[in-house]
């Protein structure tokens, strides 16, 4: 079997796997624990970026680029927001919820296509695109309220991926040049937590400081496997596979988590695993890129 393969999905798992980790954060703000993931994923990313030639020279070309580093300025903002809303997500048992924006995601980046790069749409998008709407629209009919935080993380998350796409930065050092250029507001507000008195951190037990330090670590290493994976294997196989870490979401939300999951959700969910399932019938039949080397 191809090594990319268990690269790829070390790193989808991983991903999956997030709500169990914030999960053992409840007791901590979501934005306290929000500001340790952007200030201990320097460090690593720090790490990263030294041990490979590759990436030393891409950290730099964009710190020497003001266009590269306007959209990366830009694409943090995006990024910071979606780990926010996930966090916040967890904390507040809408785990099931923010699944369906990962499981979103992949259709708005069909109609980005569309909308900003004049893609065309074949008639097989078209169909998993409507059934993926018709069953947000159900869900949003059938809840007493819309369903923001999948609606904001399906966004944000597209959103963070299009930006990325005007860039020449590879993921590990664009990722940190845009916690760079968040920290001096990161450190900002943890020092103003603690002058409050509001911080958890170093003011409550080791076991909880230990996990908000090793927030940067759950954070970014996922991301060195995906990046890994994707050189070792075609896009296609890469977009399917994708689908691997909203489904241990949408798992771990309802399964280990207990979050209701009532027949309306069930119907709405399925429009989505419907709209997707004919999605990845068209992205299998298509030609695939050969994966690129590196």
């Amino acid at each position: 079997m191809n090594r990319g393969y268990a690269v790829i999905l070390t790193g989808y798992i991983g991903w999956g796997l997030f709500p169990l980790y914030w999960a053992l954060l409840l007791h901590v703000e979501p934005f306290e624990v929000l500001l340790h993931r952007m200030l201990w994923s320097a460090p690593v990313l720090l790490l990263l970026v030294v041990l490979s030639s590759r990436r030393r020279a891409q950290f730099g070309a964009a710190l020497a680029c003001w266009r590269e580093l306007r959209w990366l300025a830009l694409s943090s903002l995006v990024i910071c927001l979606n780990w926010g809303i996930y966090i916040w997500a967890v904390a507040n048992q809408r785990v099931v919820e923010a699944s369906m924006g990962y499981f979103l995601t992949p259709l708005l980046n069909v109609l980005a296509g569309v909308i900003v790069f004049n893609e065309r749409l074949t008639r097989v998008k078209i169909v998993a695109v409507g059934f993926a709407a018709a069953g947000v629209a159900y869900y949003m009919l059938t809840s007493a309220a819309v369903p923001w935080v999948g609606l904001a993380v399906a966004f944000s998350f597209a959103g963070y991926g299009l930006l990325r796409k005007q860039m020449k930065t590879d993921a590990i050092p664009g990722l940190f040049v845009e916690i760079l250029l968040l920290l001096p507001f990161t450190l900002a507000l943890i020092f103003w937590l603690e002058y409050r008195a509001e911080a958890v951190f170093l003011n409550l037990d080791r076991s909880t400081d230990l996990l908000l330090i090793l927030c940067g670590p759950i954070t970014v290493l996922p991301l060195a496997f995906f990046t890994a994976g994707t050189r070792m294997l075609p896009m296609t196989t890469v977009g399917i596979l994708f689908y691997v870490t909203p489904s241990l979401q949408f798992l771990s939300g309802v399964v280990l988590l207990g979050e209701p999951f009532s027949l309306d959700k069930l119907v709405a969910f399925s429009g989505i695993w419907i709209g997707l399932a004919i999605f990845s019938y068209s992205l299998l039949t298509s030609k695939s890129p050969p994966p690129t080397k590196g």
